[in-house]
């Protein structure tokens, strides 16, 4: 027993003092983002029921979600130029008040076109708050710590959103069941929550220590800005395909994995929030290994690695034939969120620092002409040809061409400085 508790407290003081080497923002990024998740999960397994509830079908959904797409796509290259040369800080603020007013329309939504506008609101949010994370990564953290970096952001998000779905499914329970009366609460809790948030980031946030003065003396236009970043890096046409088609099929699963589960495999609240606290245990339990294996033997190697274990979710929620499997299912979910995790670090680690922001806006731009269409897509295939072929086209995708495509792509991973 001592010896288990002696290695427990060794990774403690290794995480612990991994975690203060760091720069004061990125510790700030790592309070934000707990805070974030933990309130995205209380809803999140119930955001697709909520908007059938209120009268969406498979299509409606996959529209709800591409038009979120589309915003984001819209917005990611001015957010991105504007981070560049304006203040993180004040956009970054910016991103939480746009999710606090996206759970509010939740909140106050009587029929599912609502949810569109909470969905543009929250995609914005989403593209300024990740725009930003990504600059104060490539400022705050170096290379050979990247991944585990973020992994480690991840993990200490998961500590506190793991009891996200727990506290949620009786509280739906309690205010009515799986109708859109039982969930609506959830959404005032998470609007109440985010203005924490925004108090706390206005507190503690500091403005990274960038070349902003320089940057705003030069006169370059809006479109050569842009232009000059593809002359940072060989790869980086090949890497926004990469990139793109990594995200893809979470774009046309979502909508529907939680869904799927509830009206084909009979999930009810108490099953759905288990399945989202299976994923979130297992990228606990796994992100900040996975991340450390992708700090030591190279990115690309663990991508492959866990490629076959999230193809392995989906096929479980096609095949499940009980509960455990159904909750299997959601923890083999970690995995593409780990691997997508690695796929960011790489995008970092591409173009330097001071061209950050721009480069993650015109990423998110060029992501969207292709996931954009996705979450429609997954609604056409889900009405015309069965929900299982809404899990089983991404991962033909995934595997076809993303997988060769990565192969093309040089690895960023560094060799580490002998006198380190």
């Amino acid at each position: 027993m001592h010896y288990f508790v002696g290695i427990a407290g060794n990774a403690a003081q290794r995480v612990k003092s991994f975690f203060f080497r760091q720069k004061h923002n990125y510790r700030v990024a790592v309070v934000r983002s707990s805070a974030s998740t933990f309130l995205f999960n209380l809803t999140a397994p119930y955001d697709s029921i909520y908007a059938a509830a209120l009268g969406a079908n498979s299509v409606q959904l996959g529209i709800i979600s591409s038009i979120g797409s589309a915003v984001s796509a819209l917005v990611s290259a001015p957010t991105g130029w504007l981070m560049d040369r304006y203040s993180l800080k004040r956009l970054y603020l910016l991103g939480v008040a746009l999710m606090a007013g996206a759970a509010m329309i939740y909140a106050l939504a009587r029929d599912w076109v609502s949810i569109i506008a909470a969905s543009v609101l929250y995609a914005m949010a989403l593209r300024i708050t990740g725009t930003g994370c990504s600059v104060i990564c490539a400022d705050s953290v170096a290379n050979r710590d990247r991944v585990t970096a973020q992994n480690l952001c991840v993990s200490v998000a998961s500590m506190f959103s793991l009891l996200a779905p727990l506290i949620a499914a009786p509280l739906v329970t309690t205010f009515g069941g799986l109708t859109s009366t039982g969930i609506r609460p959830l959404y005032s809790i998470r609007f109440a929550g985010y203005v924490l948030v925004f108090g706390f980031l206005a507190f503690f946030m500091r403005e990274p220590d960038r070349p902003l003065a320089e940057m705003r003396k030069t006169r370059l236009s809006f479109l050569k800005d842009f232009k000059r970043i593809f002359e940072s890096s060989g790869p980086l046409k090949r890497w926004t395909v990469v990139s793109s088609i990594t995200l893809f099929p979470m774009a046309m699963t979502t909508p529907f994995f939680q869904l799927y589960a509830h009206q084909m495999k009979g999930a009810d609240q108490y099953l759905l929030g288990l399945m989202a606290t299976s994923a979130i245990l297992a990228r606990l339990v796994l992100g900040i290994p996975l991340g450390r294996l992708a700090d030591r033997i190279g990115r690309k190697k663990v991508i492959y690695i866990l490629s076959p274990f999230w193809y392995a979710s989906y096929l479980l929620l096609i095949f499940s034939s009980a509960p455990a499997t159904l909750i299997m299912a959601g923890a083999f979910q970690t995995f593409y969120s780990i691997s997508a995790g690695v796929i960011g670090a790489m995008t970092i680690e591409l173009v330097p620092v001071d061209r950050m922001g721009r480069w993650a806006g015109l990423l998110g731009l060029l992501r969207g002409f292709i996931i954009i269409p996705a979450p429609i897509l997954g609604g056409l295939i889900w009405e015309y040809w069965g929900p299982l072929y809404v899990f089983i086209v991404p991962m033909a995708i995934d595997l076809l061409i993303k997988i060769p495509l990565l192969i093309s792509v040089p690895e960023t991973l560094k060799p580490k400085d002998p006198a380190e």
